[in-house]
């Protein structure tokens, strides 16, 4: 009984561990001398935690038309949930990796954007997506989305 009981403290600490490792990494990027095979596990379980920042950002897309950008509503091509579109609109996949197969990646998406909005009717000449950043607010996500706070940054644009 007293093995048993001892077994299962040990357990149970070897979970913490595991655990607090996981936690500082996501927090502190502190990497605790734990086999990180089993910190990964926890460290995936905090993924809301692991691309908190200060400031809120989304990718914008705009079309051009007789000389003037007007926006183009991206949630018919994001058809997800707000967590799975953030993630398919970061191409967290690629940025991961190089930041040219980045651009590569926001170029086809570009294109393809182009291509069904003028299959749907709308005739751009050109389309563009900026990344738009502003400050958090505790009156909403989009309450400082305006100059001078906005700060737009372009990624792409194609013909």
């Amino acid at each position: 009984m007293r093995a048993r009981l001892l077994l299962l403290q040990a357990i149970l600490l070897f979970y913490l561990a595991i655990t607090i490792a996981g936690f500082l990494f996501t927090m502190l990027r502190i990497r605790l001398p734990l086999p990180w095979v089993l910190v990964r596990f926890s460290y995936n379980m905090m993924a809301p935690y692991q691309g908190d920042t200060d400031i809120n950002e989304e990718m914008v897309a705009e079309g051009l038309r007789n000389s003037f950008w007007e926006p183009i509503d991206l949630n018919p091509y994001f058809p997800v949930g707000a967590g799975e579109k953030n993630v398919r609109m970061y191409l967290r996949s690629f940025r991961s990796t190089e930041d040219q197969r980045a651009v590569g990646a926001y170029t086809d998406f570009a294109v393809a954007l182009l291509e069904r909005e003028r299959a749907n009717g709308h005739q751009w000449k050109e389309v563009r997506l900026t990344w738009e950043e502003w400050p958090r607010s505790p009156l909403g996500f989009s309450a400082l989305r305006k100059m001078p706070d906005l700060i737009r940054t372009p990624i792409v644009t194609v013909q």
